[in-house]
């Protein structure tokens, strides 16, 4: 028995087919088929059903999977809390959702090493849902996550029964990103109707009636917006701001200084009533680990000095 054939295994159970899994594990789907028949044959017993509609577990599978993930899950915490000692890197695995934040505290951070440190920093942004799983399997050290406030308690839950800690980083409603010559940046406070005829620009992976009633207003209407520019490549974002003169985006909060030049600010919109919150997450087994510890303290003291408190 393999480790490579228990992911096999977990991310078959998540994706329900062969071929999904193997997409996203970016395998050829003919390895992961024999290396699952492999160990069906080892173990004597049948994990899946294969079924029309897919894959489904077994009863036995059932059981087969919780114990695979354990393992998986204690390997890869195991390979993160030893895998670069020896070299005395610093390295850190950071996942979150899209935050223009994260990546200017990530790079005030890293200069306040000295020039002769071992620097090893992956940052990635994904969704909140991958982020809990990365987290809790090993796969990220530390996760920063976006959800409405109201689901604090559900999330807290989730995050509890998951071995995870976790601490808020800031609390918002979304705001408004366009250019300064923008028509509609002469408003204080954007009314939501004049958004129209603007270009929303947003990135391709989400749906705008599910951000919309997610992230703004639950009433938020499926069809505001008839110009859409969606974004698969997020560098990308800011230099279309630039060039269209009309755009905008909803953005979580935003630097202070993010913008020196002024060619691009920030709006409320008071149509925009939920209240967004960000919580960075890790393993209650890392709590106390000294990079993580550090470096989380350095954000919440990072976030409340370049973006402060927005009250209610």
């Amino acid at each position: 028995m393999k480790l490579q054939q228990l992911e096999y295994v977990i991310a078959i159970a998540q994706e329900g087919s062969i071929t999904a899994a193997a997409k996203k594990l970016y395998q050829a789907q003919p390895n992961i088929s024999i290396a699952l028949k492999e160990l069906e044959s080892e173990i004597g017993m049948q994990i899946f059903w294969r079924t029309p509609n897919g894959m489904v577990l077994t009863p036995e599978g059932e059981d087969f999977l919780l114990r695979a993930k354990e393992i998986v899950e204690s390997m890869h915490s195991l390979e993160a809390d030893y895998s670069n000692r020896a070299d005395d890197t610093v390295s850190l695995r950071i996942e979150s959702t899209i935050s223009s934040y994260l990546a200017a505290a990530v790079g005030i951070w890293v200069n306040s090493f000295a020039d002769t440190d071992k620097i090893g920093i992956h940052l990635a942004e994904t969704v909140t849902n991958k982020i809990i799983e990365d987290v809790s399997g090993g796969r990220a050290d530390i996760g920063i996550i976006r959800i409405p406030s109201s689901q604090l308690g559900v999330y807290a839950e989730q995050l509890k029964s998951r071995k995870l800690s976790c601490r808020t980083v800031t609390e918002y409603t979304m705001k408004l990103l366009m250019r300064a010559d923008n028509p509609l940046a002469k408003y204080d406070d954007v009314p939501f109707e004049e958004l129209e005829n603007c270009v929303q620009i947003l990135h391709g992976d989400d749906e705008l009636s599910v951000f919309g009633k997610n992230c703004v207003n639950p009433e938020y209407p499926d069809d505001t917006q008839n110009r859409l520019l969606y974004v698969y490549d997020r560098g990308s974002k800011i230099g279309l701001m630039n060039t269209l003169k009309n755009a905008f985006m909803w953005v979580s909060p935003v630097p202070k200084n993010a913008f020196p030049d002024g060619g691009v600010v920030v709006k409320k919109c008071s149509y925009a009533n939920i209240r967004m919150r960000d919580l960075v997450v890790c393993k209650k087994s890392n709590e106390n680990n000294r990079l993580i510890k550090e470096f989380i303290e350095f954000l919440a003291g990072f976030v409340e000095k370049a973006i402060g408190t927005e009250e209610e």
